[in-house]
């Protein structure tokens, strides 16, 4: 017996010493390559690492500064910037006041994207596209610098939780770039493609590589989850130390269910196209401001609110030179909390965070309802159907007083409750509580049509929306905007 476990220490030995070496090759030519190509990610990395031993009022005078930068390279180099609105908002106020400037929405810089480049361009600049889930897709230009700055905000959160780069992932997202994922240790599924038969691939990367992380949209990790335990519900856990989310809203049942199944912890991210990453988790469980590459407001219609009030987000980039956006206002819906976190780090806290503010629907009476209210209520009528039976639910509006539900069914046909092939939208109970669950959100007057279907579709883009207007479909497939690689 002492043999035995003498053997199987070893063994464990060598495969986290085998683990150390394989992380420190990835990462080591990761940042090379990038640091060739003009982009110093491992020297902004210490640089943000250097800037969190900073006292909250040494930070914050830093990122006044790193604003004003920006205001004043946006008001002397970006055409739009010396157009009618924004010279006669401006005039008599420095360009460096923020508050002076107006409010850019995404229509402004869809169609006027032109004017929004600067005029003292500099080499390397490339376009990212947003993943045009809410209607015609996003271009914004980017410089190697902002791009750089970026990836190191992303890689140096992920290192609060002691995950570096280089570390094996199984990457669930939308686009690959196999030999940048080769690069950097990343087997990549695409949510596009997520058919039983490529999941159980997914499972056995899981079950034999033992990733360091998983990554990707939180709807695609989900099933994932569910599927690794309706195939193998044996499998001794932890499978996986962490689960990094981002690209979509994460909702309350998609975190119990990952950290059930896959018994990992999560840290949320959350990032756009215009601004690249935003703000990310820390081990104390708050959501901190990359205020290091981006400034945050709150806004109620035209005017910003203090710290604790709930309203849109507006952004402004720290970074970007290619394409400088100021005050622009990104379509999701959140408040600064007022109070540090336990932490210790200075970096704000942002909470309640909700995606899509024009996600709203009428309910019967009238009333605008974020369509997440459905995705809270999610996770009790998950709970009713066996493990592993549901694989993705859609609820589409018709009108106010109508509903469609389309529903992914796993397995056959076994009309009997608790067998392997159970059929929950044969259950006139599940389905009673399905339809109660859309009427408490929206009107009991509502009418709720439920459609069993072999597959629910997913945007484009890879990415999943657990509600819709019925007949919305994006306009063009791009990848998700957080997470992506430069060319």
């Amino acid at each position: 017996m002492q043999r035995v476990v003498m053997q199987r220490t070893a063994a464990q030995r060598a495969e986290s010493v085998h683990r150390s070496v394989e992380q420190s090759l990835h990462r080591r030519l990761y940042l090379s390559l990038q640091w060739m190509r003009g982009r110093p990610v491992g020297g902004y990395m210490r640089c943000l690492q250097a800037r969190e031993r900073l006292d909250r009022a040494a930070y914050a005078a830093l990122h006044d500064r790193a604003l004003e930068e920006a205001l004043s390279h946006a008001h002397a180099t970006v055409p739009l910037y010396s157009s009618a609105r924004w010279r006669a908002a401006l005039a008599g106020s420095p360009p460096t006041r923020l508050a002076a400037w107006p409010v850019l929405d995404r229509h402004t810089v869809r169609t006027r994207a032109a004017e929004l480049h600067s005029r003292s361009l500099s080499p390397g600049i490339f376009h990212r596209h947003s993943s045009a889930s809410t209607g015609e897709p996003l271009h914004v230009a980017w410089n190697p610098h902002a791009a750089a700055w970026g990836w190191a905000n992303e890689y140096r959160a992920m290192l609060w939780h002691g995950v570096p780069p280089g570390a094996r992932t199984l990457l669930m997202w939308g686009s690959g770039h196999p030999l940048q994922d080769w690069v950097k240790n990343c087997r990549v599924f695409l949510t596009r493609e997520l058919t039983p038969a490529r999941l159980d691939e997914a499972v056995e990367y899981l079950m034999t590589e033992r990733p360091d992380l998983c990554a990707g949209l939180p709807s695609a990790l989900t099933l994932l989850a569910r599927h690794l335990r309706e195939r193998y519900p044996d499998t001794p856990g932890p499978l996986v130390p962490f689960v990094k989310l981002g690209g979509e809203q994460v909702y309350p049942f998609q975190r119990q269910e990952l950290t059930q199944h896959l018994g990992a912890r999560i840290i949320e991210t959350y990032g756009c196209t215009e601004v690249g990453p935003i703000a990310a988790e820390c081990p104390a469980g708050s959501m901190h401001v990359l205020a290091d590459n981006v400034h945050v407001e709150i806004f109620r219609g035209e005017e910003p609110v203090a710290d604790g009030e709930f309203g849109e987000l507006v952004v402004t980039s720290l970074c970007n030179r290619a394409m400088p956006l100021v005050r622009c206002r990104i379509g999701d819906s959140a408040r600064l909390a007022p109070e540090p976190c336990v932490c210790g780090r200075p970096l704000p806290v942002l909470t309640d965070l909700i995606g899509r503010a024009s996600d709203l629907f009428l309910a019967a009476d009238g009333r605008a309802v974020h369509g997440s209210a459905i995705g809270q209520r999610l996770q009790s009528l998950l709970a009713d159907a066996p493990q592993g039976t549901v694989r993705q639910v859609l609820f589409q509006q018709i009108d106010p007083l109508r509903w469609k539900v389309l529903i992914e069914v796993s397995g056959s046909e076994a009309p009997r409750k608790g067998s392997a092939g159970y059929d929950p939208t044969l259950d006139p109970g599940w389905v009673a509580k399905l339809a109660e669950m859309v009427r408490a959100s929206f009107g009991q007057e509502c009418s709720v049509e439920i459609e069993r279907v072999p597959l629910v579709p997913r945007e484009p883009s890879g990415k999943f929306r657990y509600y819709r207007p019925a007949g919305a479909t994006p306009m063009r497939a791009q990848a998700p905007a957080s997470c992506v690689d430069g060319p």
